[in-house]
C-alpha cells in the first residue's frame, strides 16, 4: 500500500504479436515493418543497458549520430534547402532556407531544438526535423545546436536556448517567431518558455512540441503500455533513463526545467502537440496537453495512427509526415504575427 492508502495491483498482460497495420499509408507501413525487422534482427541497444562511463557515452553517441546523419542525402533530395552554419550569442546554429520559402512570411522565423534525449543528434545530425519544418511552413528555421552532456549537462541547453532567443528578439518581434522541436527538443521548447516566463521576458508567438519528453522520471503510463510497442524509443529503463540522469545532473529529474510537466504552464503561448498511438511518450504528451488546457492555454493535440516516437520525422516520405508538419505549419500561420 502506498502513502495515499491505495493498493497497487499490477496487471499481467499476455505477450502478443504486433502486425503492421493496414490503416496507414504504404510508406508508413514500410517504416513500421522496417523497425520491426531491425528489432527482430537484434538491432539497437540491449534492453536495460546504459553506458557506464563518459568514454562509453561518447562512443555510443558518435555511433548513433552517424546513423541519424545517414538520412540527410535522401532528405535533401526530397526537400531542397540551403543550410548556413553560424553562431548567435556564442551558440552554434544552422539557418535552414527551404526552396519553398514564402516571401509573404519573410518577417517570421522558426526556432528549432533537435531531439535525441539531450545527448544525441548534435552537430550536422541536428537538422533533419528543421528541414521538414522549413519545407512545410515556407519559413526560415534557426536550428540551435545546443550544448549537451556528458560534457555539458543541464542547465547548458536551457542557457543556450535563452541566449539565442534573446538575440533573436533584439532583431524582430517575439510574436512573429515560433519555436518547435520533438522529443527532447519538445521538452526544451517547453523549458525555454518556462524559463522566459520566470525571467519576465516575452514569450514566443506559438509553440509546436512533438512527442515532448516532459517527465524524465519515467512515471507516465505509456512508458509501460507502449514499452516494446514503440519501434523507435522502445523502453525507458536502461539507455533512456541513463540519458535522463546524464542530462539532469545535480539538478535531478524532477526539476521543472528538466521535466516540464512539473512546471506551471499558465500564460503560455498557443501550443500544438503531436504524437502517435504507438508512441512511448504518448502519455508525456497528453499530460502536458491536459495541463495546458487546465491552465487556460490554447492547445491542440494531434494523435497519429500507429506512429511510434517521432516517426513522422523518420518516415519523412509518408503522407502522414506531411500531414503532421502541415498541421504544425497551419498552427504557426494562425498564431504568428507578420
Amino acid at each position: 500500500m502506498d502513502d495515499a492508502g491505495l493498493i497497487e495491483i499490477a496487471r499481467e498482460v499476455p505477450a502478443k504479436r504486433l502486425k503492421t497495420p493496414s490503416t496507414v499509408s504504404p510508406q508508413l507501413q514500410r517504416s513500421i515493418s522496417g523497425l520491426a525487422a531491425a528489432a527482430a534482427a537484434g538491432g539497437g541497444l540491449p534492453q536495460g543497458w546504459a553506458p557506464q562511463s563518459v568514454a562509453e557515452w561518447k562512443t555510443v553517441i558518435a555511433q548513433m549520430d552517424a546513423q541519424a546523419l545517414a538520412m540527410a542525402p535522401a532528405l535533401a533530395a526530397l526537400y531542397p534547402h540551403t543550410c548556413e552554419l553560424g553562431q548567435i550569442a556564442g551558440v552554434t546554429v544552422r539557418e535552414i532556407t527551404p526552396a519553398t520559402l514564402d516571401p509573404a512570411k519573410s518577417g517570421r522565423r522558426l526556432v528549432h531544438f533537435h531531439g535525441g534525449g539531450y545527448a544525441l543528434n548534435g552537430g550536422e545530425a541536428s537538422t533533419g526535423e528543421a528541414v521538414l519544418g522549413a519545407h512545410h511552413s515556407g519559413m526560415k528555421v534557426i536550428s540551435v545546436d545546443y550544448r549537451m552532456p556528458p560534457d555539458h549537462p543541464f542547465p547548458a541547453a536551457v542557457d543556450d536556448a535563452v541566449a539565442v532567443w534573446r538575440a533573436l528578439t533584439a532583431e524582430r518581434s517575439a510574436s512573429a517567431m515560433g519555436v518547435f522541436g520533438t522529443s527532447a527538443g519538445g521538452g526544451l521548447t517547453l523549458a525555454l518558455a518556462l524559463k522566459l516566463k520566470d525571467l519576465g521576458e516575452t514569450l514566443p508567438g506559438a509553440l509546436a512540441t512533438g512527442t515532448p519528453w516532459t517527465d524524465l522520471t519515467g512515471a507516465s503510463d505509456s512508458y509501460q503500455v507502449n514499452a516494446a510497442v514503440d519501434g523507435v524509443f522502445s523502453n525507458f529503463d536502461g539507455f533512456a533513463a541513463g540519458m535522463a540522469a546524464l542530462y539532469a545532473g545535480e539538478a535531478g529529474v524532477t526539476h521543472p526545467l528538466v521535466s516540464p510537466i512539473f512546471g506551471d504552464f499558465a500564460g503560455f503561448p498557443p501550443t500544438i502537440f503531436t504524437t502517435g498511438t504507438r508512441d512511448i511518450l504518448l502519455s508525456d504528451t497528453v499530460r502536458a496537453y491536459r495541463a495546458m488546457r487546465a491552465a487556460g492555454v490554447t492547445a491542440q493535440l494531434e494523435v497519429h495512427e500507429a506512429m511510434s516516437h517521432a516517426e513522422y520525422i523518420y518516415a519523412f516520405d509518408s503522407p502522414e509526415s506531411a500531414v503532421a508538419f502541415g498541421d504544425i505549419a497551419r498552427f504557426f500561420d494562425e498564431h504568428l504575427s507578420n
